[in-house]
């Protein structure tokens, strides 16, 4: 029978690879469901909810849920708390995301033709999508659960201290284990360039939004 679902719904490019492989060493975690999610995602919620039942502690690790979708879609706000009883956000610097997700994008796709121009431009969809932070907050005011707000900048620091937080957090046993790869990296090759000061103010906006949501000092992710 569950007593604990944790899971975690931060941005991508927050170290959420690296958080699955310490999750999956854990001795008390016993479902150990794909990080991508799609395993169980166009099952039924009914299904869904039954098989996060199984097990005692489980653990799913999406980095994409800031696109909400229907109401019926596991991945809601409305419905998450049914078979979740922990529930993360890991926040970056949006520059980063945007800086590694564009970075991504170019290594993995031979195809991938958009500038870099183009990349840091207003009107990319992805800068809404991981921007604006207020809408974030809005869509997910309706969660029954509360939610930890957590910060790639203490992953980066210090990664044994951010899985003892995670650990404690979820009512399991700290473990942290030291040989898998810690690969977090701040330095950009290839770096966007965002001179559009409108672009400039509205991710400067939404960082303003988190600081006020989580009363942390962010002013070194903002741009002049």
């Amino acid at each position: 029978m569950r007593e604990i679902h944790y899971r975690n719904i931060g941005y991508p490019k927050t170290g959420t690879n690296w958080l699955w492989k310490q999750l999956m060493v854990h001795p008390q975690v016993d479902a150990r469901f794909n990080i991508r999610y799609k395993e169980y995602r166009n099952n039924s919620l009914t299904d869904y909810k039954k098989i996060y039942n199984d097990y005692r502690v489980s653990v799913n690790l999406d980095p994409h849920v800031f696109i909400i979708p229907d109401e019926d879609n596991t991945n809601h706000p409305k419905v998450i708390s049914e078979y979740t009883t922990h529930l993360t956000f890991i926040f970056r610097n949006m520059y980063e995301v945007l800086n590694s997700m564009y970075n991504m994008e170019k290594n993995r796709n031979k195809n991938f033709t958009i500038s870099k121009e183009d990349y840091a431009n207003i009107n990319n969809p992805k800068i809404p999508l991981y921007c604006n932070t207020k809408k974030i907050f809005d869509d997910w005011a309706n969660c029954k659960l509360p939610i930890k707000i957590m910060f790639y900048d203490d992953l980066k620091q210090d990664p044994q201290q951010f899985m003892f937080d995670i650990c404690n957090y979820i009512g399991i046993e700290p473990i942290y284990d030291k040989n898998i790869d810690v690969a977090f990296k701040t330095t950009i090759n290839d770096p966007l360039i965002f001179e559009d000061q409108k672009l400039i103010n509205y991710i400067n906006d939404g960082i303003s939004v988190i600081e006020d949501y989580t009363k942390r000092d962010l002013s070194h992710w903002k741009k002049q």
